[in-house]
């Protein structure tokens, strides 16, 4: 029957689209530093909110105004730090808002390197995959929709064709809305986790508050660093955005609304 067709069609996508966003089920944890921990839960901008707390907790940037940061010292982010670390140091020459940040030229550059060594790990869905994965699945949900649909205009003898178009739509919108990590990734994440939960009391160090942060996200900020993550607008909705016009040849010129992480980056 052609509603058969449709469905096998239908469960070929989700499954191409299925094995495109998560495997493989192990991938390259050795060496990871707290930022990279966090672009595996939350994508780059995750690991840009991590790298901008171990830098304040290094006294190296601070929040002022309007969610506006500013280093406060000058004498470099020093060696042992990521290339994010970097950028987001220089970035912040000026006062700035984290979104703003965010799209610099080279804090972008850094994110893009940080998405790629991610994906080469086997730890996050790397762009390509993800357009793909994200193409099948718009597929696999269209081709459910017109099952469901054309099941119940039919009627009682394609009801059949109806709910299997009803569950594989659902199916196809949880591959499309599910988080660009991988397997592996996930069992990353869920093992640390188990190591590292959020403690009642204060962390001992910068490394470690990092690293919560990265595994726990903003239930960390807001038990570890509130006032900085407040007034830097890492809980979000909080910080004014300043415009940052383009000049020629300048230092900002590129720089732009950052619209989030998306699920390659």
């Amino acid at each position: 029957m052609v509603w058969q067709i449709g469905v096998v069609c239908a469960v070929t996508g989700l499954v191409g689209a299925g094995l495109l966003r998560w495997l493989p089920v192990r991938g390259r944890v050795d060496g990871l530093t707290a930022v990279e921990v966090a672009g595996v839960r939350g994508g780059s901008k995750a690991a840009l909110g991590v790298a901008v707390v171990e830098l304040h907790l290094a006294g190296a940037i601070d929040a002022g105004s309007r969610g506006r940061l500013r280093r406060v010292v000058h004498t470099g982010p020093g060696r042992d730090v990521t290339v994010l670390h970097r950028a987001v140091w220089t970035a912040f020459g000026r006062d700035l808002s984290f979104a703003d940040a965010a799209a610099a030229p080279a804090v972008r550059r850094a994110r893009d390197e940080l998405g790629a060594e991610l994906a080469g790990r086997g730890l996050r869905c790397g762009r390509a995959r993800l357009m793909v994965a994200r193409l099948l699945g718009l597929a696999a949900g269209g081709a459910a929709v017109g099952l469901a649909t054309g099941g119940a205009a039919v009627g009682i003898a394609a009801q059949g064709a109806r709910w299997a178009g009803v569950i594989l739509a659902v199916l196809a919108v949880a591959v499309l809305c599910a988080p660009a990590r991988t397997l592996a990734g996930c069992r990353l994440l869920r093992e640390l986790r188990c190591l590292h939960p959020l403690p009642g009391g204060a962390p001992a160090g910068t490394e470690e508050v990092g690293l919560l942060v990265a595994l726990h996200g903003r239930r960390a900020l807001r038990s570890l660093v509130p006032t900085f993550a407040a007034g830097a607008g890492l809980l979000g909705g909080g910080a004014a955005r300043e415009t940052v016009a383009r000049s020629e040849g300048g230092p900002y010129e590129g720089w732009g609304v950052d619209a989030g992480d998306s699920g390659g980056s």
